[in-house]
């Protein structure tokens, strides 16, 4: 069963998404002046919030699905705000690091470019991606609730408690100075490397679930397999995986845990590890 929808005007679509980019814009200056292009990632979470509220202000579309959706986009959205400004204070991330030496030598001109066009645009357009199911919920949901919407915000929940787990364990484990240095391989990580990313990955496929209660939601299908493949591919689990690959015990690590979908850990033997560890160091003298 679907809900019927509610008629659309343009602006439906166009203020949202120029509301986006605006606060990108925004950002990216901020961001030139603390020298800290990371910021884009503290505001990552709060960016998803801005164009839901702006549809449901314009449209006044405030029924039980469209306020579910919202709540669940603001917390998961508030949540990582703090999270990432919490271990992040006033510290430029590697991977913004390693982009800005690369561009600032190519000349300021390419640097200011390159931040603008491919960090803090290009991070406007995915959220907007990652976002369809939701705003697809904002603007034309009809007052209808279904079970559909129950099991979307379960599947939600889970990831996003997931997530949070994820996040708590490997929060408490940094902050123990025993364990400096070291890889944490206990509680979620002990079944997968990366159970943060998976859990965020799992949340916004309940966001979609919700949104196939809607005609023609499950069009949007391609918002939840966006940020899968994002995390799972390109932006989150291979840069981790490419900075740790090298080190001995992140090899056994390898071998024993699932990298993204958690499952039970395998048991290898020494000689297994060892043996790789040898050829990784044979190929990279």
């Amino acid at each position: 069963m679907t809900t019927e929808t509610i008629g659309t005007e343009p602006i439906d679509f166009w203020l949202p998404i120029l509301a986006v980019f605006a606060c990108n814009t925004i950002l990216f200056f901020i961001a030139q002046c603390i020298k800290d292009n990371s910021i884009v990632d503290t505001a990552w979470g709060l960016i998803f919030i801005v164009p839901n509220l702006i549809i449901l202000c314009i449209k006044g579309n405030w029924n039980e699905r469209t306020i579910l959706t919202f709540a669940l986009i603001s917390i998961w959205g508030l949540r990582l705000a703090v999270h990432i400004g919490i271990r992040h204070p006033g510290k430029e991330d590697f991977r913004y690091q390693d982009m800005r030496k690369g561009w600032v030598e190519k000349g300021s001109g390419y640097y200011y470019f390159a931040a603008f066009t491919f960090v803090f645009m290009m991070q406007a357009l995915f959220s907007l991606i990652i976002n369809s199911s939701a705003l697809f919920i904002s603007i034309w949901s009809g007052p209808d609730f279904f079970p559909l919407d129950v099991v979307g915000a379960v599947v939600w929940l889970f990831g996003f408690v997931f997530e949070l787990t994820a996040d708590w364990q490997l929060q408490q484990f940094r902050n123990n100075p025993i364990n400096r240095g070291k890889l944490i391989k206990n509680g979620l990580w002990r079944y997968s490397r990366h159970p943060n990313y998976f859990g965020e990955a799992v949340l916004w496929w309940g966001i979609f679930l919700i949104a196939c209660s809607v005609d023609w939601g499950y069009f949007t299908f391609f918002s939840a397999l966006f940020i899968t493949l994002l995390v799972r591919f390109v932006s989150g689990v291979p840069l981790l995986e490419n900075k740790y690959k090298d080190r001995p015990e992140f090899q056994r690590y390898m071998k024993e845990t699932n990298i993204f979908v958690p499952w039970f850990v395998r048991k290898v033997p020494d000689d297994v590890v060892a043996t790789e560890s040898n050829r990784q160091q044979f190929m990279n003298p």
